[in-house]
C-alpha cells in the first residue's frame, strides 16, 4: 500500500510547541520559578532534552533549595559545573535592578534570558481571599519573568510571568506581566537573580 500526501495528518501548531510545566509551591516559589527559567531558556537553545536533568531541577521545587533567593543562588552555584558538563551553558547573576530594567533587558534576550524575582505576595496579589491573606510571611514569593507564550495557541511571544502561587482564587500560573509586578518587587528591594545563555548571538 503506498502513502500519499493525503494521508499525511499534520499538526496543529500547538502540538508542536514545548510547554514546559509551572510546578505548585507556597514554600519554594524562588526555585520552582527558576526551574521553569531554566527549562525554558534551555529549550530556546536546543539543549533541552529531558531526562537526568529533571532531577536536577526537581531540587529547586522543594523549600531546602528553592525557598528563597539566597538558597536558589546557592544551589546554582553548586549545581552550574554539572549542567555545563550536560551541554546548558547557563550563567546566574544577582542584580538590586528596578523591575523595569530587568523587564526590559529580558525582552531583549528573544528568550536566551529570564528573571526570578522574589516579591510581596500581598502586593501582587492584592485581591482578597488569595492564598496568603494571612500575611506575606506565609509565601516566600517569587516570580519568573521570561519571553514565552501566555496560551500554548498564542501565535507571538510575549513577556510572561511564571507564577508558581498564584492563590486560590483561580489566577492562573502564567499571565502577561501585570501592574502590580513592580511594587511588588520592590517591597523586596529590587533583589533579582538574572538567568541567561551564554554564546547566542
Amino acid at each position: 500500500m503506498s502513502v500519499t500526501r493525503d494521508d499525511v495528518v499534520l499538526q496543529k501548531p500547538e502540538e508542536i510547541r514545548f510547554l514546559v510545566p509551572v510546578f505548585h509551591t507556597p514554600t519554594a516559589c524562588a526555585g520552582a520559578s527558576t526551574a521553569y527559567l531554566l527549562r525554558r531558556i534551555a529549550y530556546r537553545a536546543g539543549a533541552y532534552a529531558p531526562g537526568i536533568q529533571e532531577i536536577i531541577f526537581h531540587e529547586l521545587n522543594t523549600g531546602r533549595e528553592g525557598g528563597n533567593i539566597e538558597k536558589v543562588q546557592r544551589w546554582f552555584a553548586g549545581r552550574v559545573s554539572a549542567l555545563h558538563e550536560i551541554g546548558y551553558r547557563l550563567q546566574c547573576r544577582r542584580v538590586a535592578t528596578p523591575t523595569s530594567a530587568i523587564i526590559e533587558w529580558v525582552k531583549q534576550g528573544r528568550g536566551y534570558r529570564g528573571a526570578m524575582l522574589p516579591t510581596a505576595f500581598k502586593k501582587l496579589h492584592p485581591q482578597p481571599g488569595a492564598a496568603g491573606d494571612a500575611g506575606d510571611d506565609f509565601v516566600q514569593h517569587a516570580v519568573g519573568v521570561t519571553m514565552d507564550r501566555v496560551q500554548p495557541t498564542d501565535r507571538d511571544e510575549d513577556l510572561v510571568m511564571i507564577d508558581p502561587w498564584p492563590g486560590n482564587k483561580g489566577d492562573t500560573d502564567r499571565m502577561k506581566v501585570p501592574a502590580t509586578l513592580e511594587p511588588a518587587h520592590k517591597e523586596r528591594g529590587f533583589h533579582a537573580l538574572v538567568f541567561f545563555w551564554t554564546g547566542w548571538s
